[in-house]
């Protein structure tokens, strides 16, 4: 009998506060599914970012072996194991690159085998990784003198036999141009062949970098090396993107509070104005926990529905946003820069349940609270009154 008087309180056809009722659905329906779509959005940035450093400069990990220990050797226990999709060796030095109009490049190299270059994701646009050359980013040639093809003069500190570091002077010529979607990456690194470095700094440590279980690799390596994670690596970057990521939080909490504060007045006006129910379902002789669980229930029914709702509508919109995309594209006839950012917007069960939990307690204390303050007063005189 509670549930069904609930029921109808909630958005029966015959209860003269249905609209009320819609309005308060529609809003927790909206509400829930604009936090879903921020929340989505701002961690589909991270992840986005984080990719692009696991795929082009930290890979899943990086080792550096102890002392005399051979690296092919563990290069081909690394690419046995299922666990590992690829790894490879390469060399990272400190380089300066100048040419004869004075533009300089400071920055690194690193220097990859010819058979890795064809599996790594770095994408040529002019030349390859045959040549005894050096390949710079597309953005540094765009912007500067370095262009395909010419001769600069390359510097790098390499390792000494019996000093630190020795700096080796060269002309090189620039033969390739690289690209990636990293722009930071592009501005930053050179890239050449392992050999042709290998020759001019035979004593630089060979570093391995690796795709796959971090867990593994570091089973693999053991004591015989120093295995750093993307995560190890860019520990400050990483910090800094989840301390944003409990900002972002916060700053929607905030939203939802005002958010909850229009849904609580919304919410007391509905129970107030069912003032005369309250007091004719006391003179027919329910009591008072009766009456407090029905328009408890009767809240929380319209509370979840809007929730409910609002958690399919950003499912539905968050799994077909290219498409809802490129429709807003085709009718405003040009591209909305933010349209264009390439994002995967995935629905995130957790995130949606930390939309939604809180937002289903906090109807249900609003509701209670509302509803124990109308109770308070006697039945006779609302009714004398009414």
């Amino acid at each position: 009998m509670v549930f069904s008087i609930a029921r109808r309180y909630a958005f029966s056809s015959k209860n003269r506060h249905r609209l009320t009722s819609i309005r308060i659905a529609i809003g927790l329906l909206f509400s829930t599914l604009a936090l879903n779509v921020i929340i989505s959005f701002m961690i589909g940035l991270q992840d986005n970012k984080f990719s692009l450093i696991r795929e082009y400069v930290s890979y899943d990990a990086v080792v550096e072996l102890n002392q005399d220990l051979d690296t092919d050797e563990y290069l081909s226990k690394l690419n046995e194991n299922e666990k590992i999709d690829f790894a490879f060796k390469f060399i990272e030095l400190p380089t300066i690159v100048t040419d004869n109009d004075n533009s300089q490049f400071f920055g690194k190299i690193r220097a990859f085998n010819k058979e890795d270059f064809e599996k790594l994701p770095y994408s040529f646009i002019k030349g390859s990784s045959d040549k005894d050359g050096i390949i710079f980013g597309y953005s540094n040639s765009l912007n500067s003198n370095f262009d395909y093809n010419k001769y600069v003069e390359f510097t790098i500190l390499k390792k000494g036999k019996t000093v630190t570091i020795v700096p080796y002077q060269s002309e090189k010529q620039i033969s390739g141009i690289y690209f990636t979607p990293l722009g930071d990456f592009n501005n930053n690194y050179i890239l050449s062949n392992y050999d042709s470095i290998k020759k001019i700094a035979p004593y630089s440590t060979d570093i391995i970098g690796v795709y796959g279980d971090v867990d593994t690799i570091r089973t693999i390596i053991g004591d015989n090396g120093s295995v750093s994670s993307w995560k190890d690596q860019n520990e400050s970057l990483y910090a800094a993107m989840k301390l944003e990521q409990y900002l972002m939080y916060l700053t929607l909490s905030l939203i939802s509070i005002i958010v909850l504060i229009h849904l609580y007045n919304s919410t007391v006006n509905l129970i107030h104005s069912k003032t005369k129910e309250i007091a004719m379902l006391r003179a027919l002789g329910l009591t008072k926990k009766q009456i407090k669980n029905i328009f408890t229930i009767s809240s929380l029914i319209v509370g979840t529905t809007g929730i409910l709702l609002g958690s399919i509508l950003s499912f539905v919109v968050l799994y077909f946003s290219s498409s809802i995309i490129g429709f807003l594209n085709l009718i405003t006839s040009y591209q909305i820069p933010l349209l264009t950012v390439n994002i995967n917007l995935n629905f995130s069960i957790t995130n949606c349940l930390i939309i939604a939990i809180p937002l289903f307690v906090i109807t249900f204390i609003m509701s209670h609270r509302a509803i124990y303050k109308l109770l308070k007063n006697d039945s006779m005189e609302i009714l004398l009154n009414e």
